[in-house]
C-alpha cells in the first residue's frame, strides 16, 4: 500500500527519534565502563591495604573478604548490562500529553528506565498508565507524584524495535512495517499478523513480550493492589503465562510491593517448562526468582524434613487409587489423622506427667498449636525444668520419642491410606468404595514392607509434614513463608497440591494463578475448579481475567483446536496455512515424511524450531534415533530438563510440551490407539499438541486418525 507524504513524514520522525535515543544510550556506555574501571582499581587498592595489615596466618580468610569487596562491582556491571539491553530494544511505546496548562509532555515507555534518554520503565505505574489506560485523543486524569494531571492524549504509538532497528510502528491510522523493499502500510489481515507476531530470528526462543498489546483492563490487573490475588483463564497461546509473569515483574519493581525475588516461587507442571520460563525471566527484569516444578519443590522439602531419603516412583495402580489420593476428601482425612494423633498424644502426656500438674497445665496451654512445634516447645520446657535429674531425663526421653514418632511421616502415609474405616468417614459414598478400600489396604501393606512409594504419594507426604509442622520446614528450623507464588497450568494440579501451595504463602492474597481447563491432561488430578479457587481467595467470580485471542496460533490451527475441544466457533487472529494431513503405510514411510517436512522448513528458515510431538517418551526416543539417519546433527531429544530451544528438530512427548511453543509442530501418530476417544484427556492432549505451533502443523500417522480430530 502506497504511503502518503504525511505517513512518510511521521515514519521519518520515529526513525530520527530512535536514532537520537540510541545515541544518548551509547554515549552513556563509556561512562559506565569508565566508572567500572575506576571502582575496580579503588576496590583492589583498598583490599590490598587491608590485607597488608594482617599477618600471614590471618591472610587466608581474607580471600573471601576480597571477593566481597569486589562484589560491589556487580552494581556497575548490572548498569552496563541494562544499557546494552536498552540499546537492543530501548522502548516499545510513546505517549505525548497536552496538559490542561497548555504544555506538552512526552514519554518513551520501555522495559527499563533511563531518564537521560527519556525512557520510563513500564512498571512505573502512574506514568505508564498514560500509555496503557488511554487511546490517542482521549481525555486523561491521573495522579502522578502526588500531583493531579489532566489533559488530552495528543499522541500514542507502539513500536517493535529489534537489535536497535525500528521494524514496526502502530498508530491509530494503521500499522506500518519495514519490509525488504522499505516501509509499507499493512492491510487489515496483515495488521492482525503483525500484532501477533514476534521476531523469531534468534538462537533461543522465549516467551514473547506482549507489553505493547496489553489492554487497559489487563494493565490494571497487572498493576492492581499488590495484596490482591490474580487469576487468569486463557486459551492456548493467549499470553496468560506472559501476563502472569509481567504481574510478577511489576510486583518486584522497586517500591510497588514488599515482595522479594528470593522469596518468590514460580511453580510449573513439567521440567521443560521450568527451563523455558527460567530462561525468559531475566528478559522481563526478573532475577533471583526460583522456577521449579511442584514435584521438584516438594521433594526438596521432604528431603530436608526426613531422616531417611524416600524414593518415589511410578507404580502400576488402578485409576480409583489415584482418584482417592487426588481427591478433595483426602485433605480432610489428613486433618482427621493428625487430630487423632494429637488426641492420642494428649492421653500419653497425661499418663506420663500425671503427678506433675504444672507440666500438664503448660501442655494444655499449647492446645491449638501445630503438633510438632507444640512437642518441641514442651521438650524445651522439660529440659529446663527443676525436676529431679533422673526423672527429668526419663521424661525428656519420653518426649523426644514422641517427637521422633510424629516425624515418621512415611508411616503416617501408610497408616492413612491403609485405614479403610478412617477414609470411609471422608470419602464420597460409592457402591465400590468398600472393595476399593480393601484393595488399597492390601496394596499399602505390601508397599509398607517393601518401602515402596508411589509418585502420587509425594503431595500427601508433604501435606502431612505441612500440617504437623504448621508450615513447610525450611531446613533451618523455621517454616516456608513465601512472599508470592505463581501457579502455572493450574488445571493439572489437584486439591492437595493447591492446599499446600496456598498455605505456603504468608498471605493467601499474594498469589497468581494461570490455567486453561481445555488443556487438562492429567485426569486423576481433579482440578478444584475456578469457582472454588475464587472462593478460597475471597474473590468474586468476575475477577477472573479471561484471555481468548491466541497470540501464538493462526486461524486455521485455532479453528481445528476449537473443533477438537468440542467448542467450534469463529476464530479471530492471523491468517496462515491449513494443517497438513499425512497418512502412510508403515513406520519407515512415517520417518521419511517427518524428515522431508522438517528438512524443508529448516531450508526455508534455518532459525526455525521444529517439534515432533509423540504420545509417549519411548516413542520419542525411537523416533529420534531414526530421524538422525536422515538429519544427522540436527535432531535432539526433549525430555524433562534435557530441553534446548535452539533452532533445529526437537523430538519429544505430549506431557513435556505443556506451556511451550514452537515455530512448527508435527503431531506424530494421533490415532485411536494413542488417543482413544473414550478417554477425556485424549481430546485435551491433542488440543495441547496442535496449539504448540506458531505457523506450521503436520498430523502424520500410520493407523487411522483418532475420532477426536473430527
Amino acid at each position: 500500500m502506497e504511503l502518503s507524504e504525511e505517513e512518510k513524514a511521521y515514519i521519518k520522525d520515529e526513525e530520527v527519534l530512535l536514532e537520537t535515543t540510541l545515541k544518548y544510550l551509547c554515549q552513556q556506555l563509556p561512562q559506565v565502563q569508565s566508572a567500572t574501571i575506576n571502582a575496580n582499581q579503588a576496590a583492589r587498592e583498598l583490599t590490598k591495604q587491608v590485607v597488608n595489615e594482617w599477618n600471614d596466618e590471618e591472610r587466608q580468610p581474607l580471600i573471601s573478604d576480597e571477593a566481597v569487596a569486589h562484589s560491589i562491582l556487580d552494581i556497575r556491571k548490572n548498569s552496563d548490562k541494562a544499557l546494552l539491553e536498552l540499546i537492543e530494544e530501548p522502548y516499545f511505546g510513546r505517549v505525548t500529553t497536552l496538559e490542561d496548562d497548555g504544555s506538552e509532555v512526552s514519554f518513551l515507555i520501555g522495559k527499563k528506565s533511563n531518564i537521560d534518554a527519556g525512557i520510563v520503565d513500564w512498571r512505573n505505574g502512574p506514568i505508564a498508565a498514560l500509555y496503557f489506560n488511554y487511546k490517542q485523543d482521549e481525555e486523561f486524569y491521573e495522579v502522578i507524584n502526588d500531583r493531579e494531571r489532566s489533559g488530552k492524549i495528543k499522541l500514542r504509538r507502539s513500536f517493535k524495535v529489534e537489535n536497535g532497528h525500528l521494524i514496526q510502528i502502530d498508530t491509530p491510522e494503521g500499522i506500518f512495517r519495514r519490509g525488504e523493499s522499505g516501509w509499507e502500510k499493512l492491510d487489515v489481515d496483515s495488521e492482525i499478523a503483525a500484532h501477533r507476531s514476534r521476531g523469531m530470528q534468534a538462537k533461543e526462543k522465549s516467551l514473547p513480550s506482549i507489553l505493547s498489546l496489553i489492554t487497559k483492563d489487563q494493565f490494571e490487573m497487572i498493576t492492581t493492589d499488590p495484596d490482591r490475588p490474580v487469576i487468569i483463564q486463557g486459551s492456548a497461546g493467549s499470553g496468560k503465562t506472559t501476563v502472569a509473569l509481567h504481574r510478577l515483574a511489576w510486583l518486584l519493581h522497586e517500591n510497588n510491593s514488599p515482595v522479594k525475588a528470593e522469596n518468590t516461587r514460580v511453580i510449573v507442571m513439567n521440567k521443560s517448562l521450568a527451563v523455558y520460563v527460567s530462561a525468559t525471566l531475566p528478559s522481563m527484569g526478573i532475577d533471583n526468582v526460583q522456577t521449579t516444578t511442584f514435584n521438584s519443590w516438594a521433594l526438596s522439602i521432604i528431603r530436608k524434613s526426613m531422616r531417611t531419603q524416600p524414593f518415589f516412583k511410578f507404580l502400576n495402580i488402578p485409576s480409583f487409587v489415584e482418584e482417592i489420593k487426588f481427591s478433595e476428601e483426602i485433605l480432610k482425612a489428613i486433618d482427621g489423622l493428625v487430630e487423632k494423633q494429637g488426641q492420642a498424644l494428649d492421653e500419653e502426656i497425661k499418663k506420663q506427667f500425671s503427678s506433675r500438674t504444672a507440666h500438664l497445665e503448660n501442655w494444655a496451654k499449647g492446645k491449638g498449636k501445630p503438633l510438632l512445634p507444640r512437642l518441641r516447645d514442651f521438650s524445651h520446657e522439660v529440659k529446663n525444668s527443676k525436676l529431679p535429674e533422673a526423672e527429668k531425663q526419663q521424661k525428656l526421653g519420653f518426649v523426644k520419642k514422641q517427637i521422633s514418632n510424629q516425624e515418621d511421616y512415611l508411616q503416617d502415609l501408610y497408616n492413612l491410606i491403609s485405614d479403610g474405616e478412617h477414609l470411609k468417614k471422608y470419602l464420597k459414598p460409592d457402591p465400590k468404595l468398600k472393595s476399593n478400600l480393601e484393595y488399597l489396604k492390601r496394596l499399602t501393606d505390601k508397599n509398607r514392607v517393601k518401602k515402596n512409594l508411589d509418585y502420587f504419594d509425594m503431595s500427601l507426604v508433604l501435606r502431612i509434614i505441612q500440617i504437623k509442622n504448621g508450615g513447610l520446614p525450611d531446613g533451618d528450623g523455621g517454616t516456608v513463608s513465601l512472599d508470592h507464588i505463581v501457579i502455572d497450568e493450574a488445571q493439572d494440579f489437584g486439591p492437595v497440591e493447591f492446599a499446600i501451595m496456598m498455605d505456603a504463602v504468608s498471605d493467601k492474597h499474594q498469589i497468581t494463578i494461570v490455567g486453561d481447563v481445555a488443556q487438562k491432561i492429567l485426569s486423576a488430578r481433579k482440578f478444584i475448579g475456578w469457582n472454588k479457587v475464587v472462593d478460597c481467595l475471597g474473590l468474586e467470580e468476575d475477577s477472573i481475567i479471561q484471555l481468548e485471542v491466541s497470540f501464538r496460533c493462526t486461524v486455521p490451527i485455532m479453528t481445528l483446536a476449537h473443533k477438537v475441544a468440542g467448542d467450534p466457533k469463529k476464530v479471530e487472529g492471523r491468517a496462515g496455512s491449513a494443517p497438513e494431513w499425512k497418512k502412510v503405510d508403515n513406520f519407515v514411510d512415517l520417518v521419511e515424511v517427518l524428515a522431508d517436512w522438517s528438512r524443508g522448513l529448516l531450508r526455508a528458515d534455518p532459525y526455525k524450531l521444529v517439534a515432533l510431538i509423540c504420545r509417549y517418551p519411548k516413542q520419542a526416543m525411537e523416533l529420534k534415533e531414526e530421524m538422525e539417519k536422515y538429519l544427522p546433527g540436527e535432531v535432539r531429544l526433549g525430555h524433562r530438563d534435557q530441553f534446548s530451544f535452539e533452532p533445529g528438530v526437537l523430538v519429544t512427548n505430549i506431557h513435556q510440551v505443556k506451556g511451550l511453543e514452537f515455530d512448527s509442530v508435527a503431531l506424530v501418530e494421533p490415532d485411536e490407539e494413542n488417543y482413544p476417544a473414550k478417554r477425556e484427556e485424549s481430546r485435551n492432549m491433542i488440543y495441547v499438541g496442535i496449539t504448540r505451533t506458531q505457523e506450521d502443523l503436520l498430523l502424520a500417522t500410520i493407523r487411522p486418525y483418532s475420532p477426536v480430530l473430527f
